[in-house]
């Protein structure tokens, strides 16, 4: 569980409520904008922008460190995955940030970068080549693009959990 102070400014936005929804919140203290967030998974691995044909965007995701794979997903077994690591990664071990989930990221040293609950930007035009699915706000995008494009590693908590762990 964890507390946090949000200033009015942020209390306006507009997509607020709904990553608060998100994050499993209430208010602790009305006067001084403190709430109490819980989440119920965690995950560690690697920050990505993701993007798919027909997604019409690119998503922002962590993939989770459970999902690489000696081979890929699909059932031709005699087919192997020619990268440089031979592997692949599983989208079932990965989670799609939405808003309300609470990222720690770390610089090559292991050290924390970043960390805090993320906010949609419902602003997301920073990029003019991409429209993005989701944008942190109070976090540059020359950062958060670099974070993902160079696949920092990072930890978050999430209430939605991976498709692995989902049951279904």
């Amino acid at each position: 569980m964890i507390n946090w102070k949000l200033n009015p400014e942020e209390m306006k936005k507009m997509s607020l409520a709904r990553d608060l929804k998100a994050a499993n919140y209430k208010v602790v203290n009305k006067e001084t904008g403190e709430i109490q967030v819980e989440h119920a998974y965690t995950y560690s691995g690697t920050l990505e922008f993701y993007f798919e044909t027909g997604m019409e965007g690119l998503a922002s995701i962590l993939h989770d460190d459970r999902g690489w794979r000696e081979e890929p997903s699909w059932d031709n077994k005699t087919q192997k995955n020619d990268g440089p690591l031979k592997k692949c990664k599983s989208l079932e071990w990965c989670t799609f940030m939405r808003g309300g989930e609470y990222l720690t990221v770390f610089d090559e040293e292991g050290s924390v970068l970043w960390e805090g609950l993320l906010f949609r930007d419902t602003e997301a035009t920073k990029d003019k080549d991409y429209r993005h699915h989701f944008l942190p706000q109070r976090i540059p995008y020359e950062d958060w693009a670099k974070w993902c494009r160079e696949e920092y590693r990072a930890e978050i908590q999430t209430n939605a959990p991976v498709l692995a762990e989902d049951g279904q």
